[in-house]
C-alpha cells in the first residue's frame, strides 16, 4: 500500500472496481444484447420456468462453498489453505447436486409447474462444475489482481450469450437459458485455470477447514437470509400469480438490477479486501466506509433515478410493446436497487471489522418486515407493481437502520454519514425534474430518441450542479480516478 492512507485507499479501489466494473459490464453488455434477442425469441413463461431455476440457485448460492470464499480472502495465507478450501468447495458442490435433485419434485409441487422439476436438475449442474476454479478465481482477489480475474468472467458473459441465443433461435425455448448457464460455468472455470494456473494437491488441514467453517458459517446464514430476501418475491409471485407475472417481473427485475445492484456488488467485492488490510487502523478506516458511501451515491442515485425516469422509453425501444407490463416494475425496482446500492459498504464494513453476525441480525429484522408485507401485498393487490414498492420501502428502512448500526458501533456520527449523499441528492433531485420535463414534453417522438436525449440531458444537468456544488471536490476527485488509472 502506498504511503498516503487516503491516496492507497482511493487506488486501490477505483482500480479493482474499474477492472470488475469494466468485467461485468462488458458481461451485462453481452447479457443485455442476448436479452434483448431472447426477449423477442421467447414467450413470457419462457422466462417464468426459467425463473424458478433462478429463485432456487439463488437459496443455493448461499449454501455454495461454505462461505469459504470471504474466509480465503479473510484468513492469512498458509501453505495448505488453499487446498483445503478447494476439497471443501468441492465436496458442498457435488452434494448441492445430489440434493436437489432428489428435492426437485418438491420444488415442482411448490410452483405446481412439473416444468420445473427438470429444469432445476440440470441448472445446478453449475456447482459441481464451479467449484473447480472457485479457488483459482478467489486467489484474484485476495491479491486485488482485478486485471486478471477480468478474463474468465467476461469468458462466462459472452458463452452464455452466445449459447443461450444460439439455442433460442433453434428451437429450444427456455432450455437455451438453462445450457447457456451451464456451459458458461465450464468455460470460466477453464478460463480461470489458464490465467491463474493454480493446482490443488492432495493436502488438507482439519485445523484450517475448521477456522474457515467458523468463520464462514456467519457468511453462510447471513448469504441464506440475504437470498430468502431477495427472493422471496419470486417466491410468492411464483406461487401465487404463475408464469406469466414471473417472466414480466423477472425481466423488469433484470435491468436495475444489471446496473444497480450489480455495481454496488462489485464495489462491495473490491472494498472488503481494502478495508481487511485496513482494519487494524480503526480512525483510517472509519474514515474511508463514510468516504467511500459519497463515491457510490455520486454513481448509483442518477443511475436510479435515471432508470425510473426512463424506463417507459427503454422498454418500447428494446422490448417492444411485448413487455410494456415490466415498465412500473422498473421504475419501483429502480428505486429498490438505488436504495441498496447507497447501503451496501455498511456490510463489507462489518465483515472487515470481523462482525458479520451483525449483518446476520440486521438480515432477520429485515425479513421480519418484508414477508409480512410481501404475503399481505400479494393476498390483498394481487399486483407484481405492489410488490416491486414493498422492496422499495423495506429497503429503505433497513438500510437506514444499517447505518445508524455502524455508526454506533464503531462511532461515527449521523452527521458524518449523512452529509456524505447530500451532494449527489440535490444534484440528482434536480436532474429529475429536468428529464421529467423533457419527456413529458416529447411524448410522440421515437422512444429511442426520446432515451438519448433524456441520458444526455440528465448527465449534463447533473454534472454541471455537482460542480456548481464543489468544483474543488469535482477537480480532487477526477484527480483521484487519474493518478489510480496510471496503475491499469
Amino acid at each position: 500500500m502506498e504511503n498516503n492512507p487516503k491516496s492507497s485507499f482511493a487506488n486501490v479501489t477505483i482500480r479493482g472496481t474499474f477492472w470488475s466494473y469494466l468485467s461485468v459490464y462488458t458481461g451485462k453488455l453481452l447479457v443485455f444484447i442476448s436479452t434483448i434477442i431472447l426477449a423477442r425469441l421467447l414467450s413470457k413463461s419462457d422466462f417464468g420456468v426459467v425463473g424458478y431455476a433462478f429463485i432456487v440457485t439463488s437459496f443455493l448460492d448461499a449454501l455454495n462453498g461454505l462461505g469459504i470464499g470471504p474466509a480465503l480472502i479473510y484468513h492469512k495465507d498458509e501453505p495448505e489453505t488453499a487446498d483445503t478450501a478447494f476439497w471443501l468447495g468441492l465436496a458442498v458442490g457435488i452434494g448441492l447436486f445430489v440434493l436437489t435433485w432428489f428435492l426437485a419434485p418438491y420444488i415442482g409441487d411448490y410452483f405446481h409447474d412439473e416444468r420445473a422439476v427438470t429444469v432445476v436438475r440440470i441448472m445446478v449442474l453449475v456447482y459441481p462444475i464451479s467449484a473447480l476454479g472457485n479457488v483459482n478465481s478467489i486467489y484474484l482477489a485476495k491479491r486485488l489482481d482485478f486485471r486478471k480475474k477480468f478474463i474468465p468472467e467476461v469468458s462466462y458473459a459472452l458463452v452464455k450469450g452466445l449459447v443461450s441465443v444460439a439455442m433460442a433461435f433453434l428451437g429450444f425455448g427456455y432450455w437455451s437459458q438453462v445450457w447457456g448457464q451451464v456451459i458458461a460455468n465450464g468455460a470460466s472455470v477453464v478460463v480461470a485455470k489458464v490465467v491463474n494456473p493454480w493446482k490443488p494437491s492432495l493436502r488438507f488441514s482439519r485445523p484450517i477447514a475448521k477456522s474457515m467453517l467458523k468463520y464462514g458459517l456467519n457468511i453462510v446464514v447471513l448469504d441464506t437470509l440475504a437470498n430468502l430476501l431477495n427472493n422471496a418475491d419470486y417466491l410468492f409471485i411464483g406461487r401465487y400469480l404463475g408464469t406469466e407475472a414471473l417472466g414480466v417481473y423477472t425481466l423488469g427485475f433484470r435491468i436495475p438490477d444489471m446496473v444497480l445492484t450489480q455495481f454496488a456488488r462489485i464495489v462491495s467485492e473490491v472494498i472488503f479486501p481494502v478495508y481487511v488490510k485496513m482494519r487494524d487502523n480503526a480512525e483510517s478506516l472509519n474514515r474511508n466506509f463514510a468516504r467511500s458511501l459519497q463515491y457510490v451515491s455520486l454513481i448509483t442515485i442518477p443511475m436510479g433515478l435515471g432508470i425510473a425516469l426512463t424506463a417507459e422509453p427503454f422498454v418500447l425501444a428494446f422490448f417492444t410493446d411485448k413487455w410494456v407490463e415490466a415498465i412500473p416494475v422498473i421504475r419501483a425496482i429502480a428505486i429498490y436497487a438505488l436504495l441498496l446500492s447507497l447501503f451496501r459498504n455498511a456490510g463489507s464494513f462489518y465483515k472487515a471489522q470481523g462482525r458479520p453476525e451483525v449483518l446476520t441480525y440486521l438480515t432477520i429484522v429485515r425479513l421480519a418486515i418484508l414477508l409480512p408485507a410481501l404475503w399481505f401485498t400479494l393476498s390483498r393487490y394481487q399486483s407484481i407493481v405492489a410488490v416491486a414498492w414493498v422492496q422499495a420501502a423495506v429497503a429503505f428502512i433497513s438500510g437506514v437502520l444499517s447505518l445508524v448500526v455502524a455508526g454506533r458501533m464503531f462511532h461515527i456520527s449521523s452527521r458524518e454519514i449523512l452529509v456524505q449523499f447530500i451532494p449527489a441528492t440535490i444534484s440528482g433531485l434536480l436532474m429529475s425534474v429536468v428529464v421529467a420535463g423533457l419527456l413529458h414534453c416529447i411524448p410522440d417522438w421515437h422512444p429511442l430518441v426520446q432515451l438519448v436525449l433524456a441520458v444526455l440531458a440528465g448527465a449534463v444537468v447533473y454534472l454541471g450542479t455537482l460542480y456548481l456544488q464543489g468544483p474543488q471536490r469535482m477537480r480532487d476527485i477526477a484527480g483521484i480516478v487519474r493518478n489510480a488509472m496510471k496503475g491499469v
